[in-house]
């Protein structure tokens, strides 16, 4: 009986096997391409132009909580990197119509030749994040200093994301000072609160859009990078292309406790800080279910053919290995948080003085929410995790499903 047993268990092994490299073996090897070069491309024209675009500081501050002084810099640096716009790229500029929306998006408009084409849609943004105070001086390069180093343009919104803003307007300006005239009417959609979620800029945008009955062909907004490095075994740069979008949701943490003064306190968990605290590490302490599946799962089978041997057979035996590459995934932040919605505590406050209790203490942690989740399920989940009637979540405004 056992050795019948054995056979059975040694038989099935074989199969999977044999499974294994079968489908290994029909995932052909990727020789790269060469390094392709476009002569009508001026690289250093697009990384001079790209550093002048990181020069303005299009900072996007929460405006409950900004002050005056920032916002009103940022504005105007919009409005300048507006005017830049149209004096960098003048052969675009006449080629396309502009409107500008929210008092700083801007909608362009290349009308094509065939009216009958549905038009296409590029998006992008002009906005970026604030920088931490006090941090600009551990920056290798000032963040808005747009230096050129070592085969690099620095700077913040390098990647989020006026590079991609960048060249677009240099490919279009280009081929307008060459006369072309696209068959389809291809739109340019600028942003400039899409770090505040875009309410005022693309949302508008696209109401507009919507109003007037315009039907897009298909639309392209941010997406990944092309980068070496990125995937462990993957030889030469990849191109991450992104097909899905993560959505996003704020929730506000107030902790509640009676105040008083710190010479006769509670224990320290009773405390509004110390309950805040308790409930921000039951949150952290609670992560949500992670997964190698849609886009995620493809990006992987896709990139097979690029890797060695023994790496390739995982890749095309996910249904068998998953569990294997979730775990190395989960190692480390950048591939963690394609499998799973993630928790990112960012801002804290709470007392006013040394020796005196605060009533109430507040937090906000973000989450960026995984397809397979939603806000509401974010919501609930967080509300189970932290379990504590003395301590209130609420979502802020700008919650952006996936």
């Amino acid at each position: 009986m056992l050795k019948r047993i054995l056979l059975g268990l040694g038989a099935i092994i074989a199969i999977v096997i044999i499974v294994v490299v079968v489908r290994t073996l029909m995932v052909p090897e990727a020789v790269p391409a060469g390094e392709g070069k476009a002569a009508s491309v001026n690289p250093e024209r697009a990384a001079h132009h790209l550093a002048e675009a990181i020069r303005f500081p299009t900072v996007s501050y929460q405006e409950e909580s900004a002050n005056p002084d920032d916002l009103q810099r940022s504005h105007t640096a919009m409005t300048d990197f507006r005017d830049w716009l149209g004096a960098t790229y003048p052969a675009f500029s006449k080629a396309a119509t502009r409107e500008i929306v929210g008092g700083y998006s801007l909608l362009y408009t290349w009308a094509g030749t065939d009216p009958s084409l549905d038009p296409v849609l590029l998006m992008s943004h002009l906005d970026v994040v604030p920088i931490a105070p006090g941090t600009e001086s551990q920056w290798e390069e000032a963040p808005f200093s747009g230096a050129i180093s070592g085969g690099y343009v620095w700077g913040r919104g390098t990647i989020d994301t006026k590079g991609s803003l960048v060249a677009m307007v240099e490919a279009a300006d280009m081929q307008a000072a060459k006369g072309f005239a696209p068959a389809r009417t291809i739109m340019f959609a600028f942003g400039h609160d899409e770090e505040l979620g875009g309410a005022d800029g693309n949302r508008a945008i696209a109401a507009l859009l919507q109003a007037r009955g315009v039907k897009l062909a298909w639309v392209a907004d941010e997406g990944g990078v092309v980068g070496e490095g990125l995937m462990p075994g993957v030889a030469g740069p990849v191109a991450m292309i992104g097909v899905a979008e993560k959505g996003s949701v704020s929730l506000a943490i107030t902790a509640h406790a009676r105040g008083g003064h710190s010479s006769m306190p509670p224990a320290a968990d009773e405390t509004a800080i110390g309950r805040l605290a308790h409930a921000i590490g039951r949150i952290g302490d609670a992560p949500f279910e992670s997964k190698v599946d849609g886009a995620t799962r493809r990006m992987l089978e896709s990139l097979a053919p690029g890797v060695p041997f023994m790496q390739r057979m995982v890749y095309a035996n996910l249904w068998l290995f998953e569990p294997v590459v979730r775990a190395i995934m989960e190692k480390g932040p950048t591939g963690a948080a394609q499998l799973h919605t993630t928790i990112a505590p960012t801002i804290i406050s709470g007392g006013v003085k040394e020796n005196v209790l605060p009533p109430d203490a507040h937090a906000v942690v973000n989450f960026r929410i995984h397809p397979r989740d939603t806000s509401g399920s974010v919501i609930a989940h967080v509300h189970d995790a932290v379990d504590d009637p003395e301590v209130s979540v609420e979502a802020m405004p700008g919650t952006r499903e996936a």
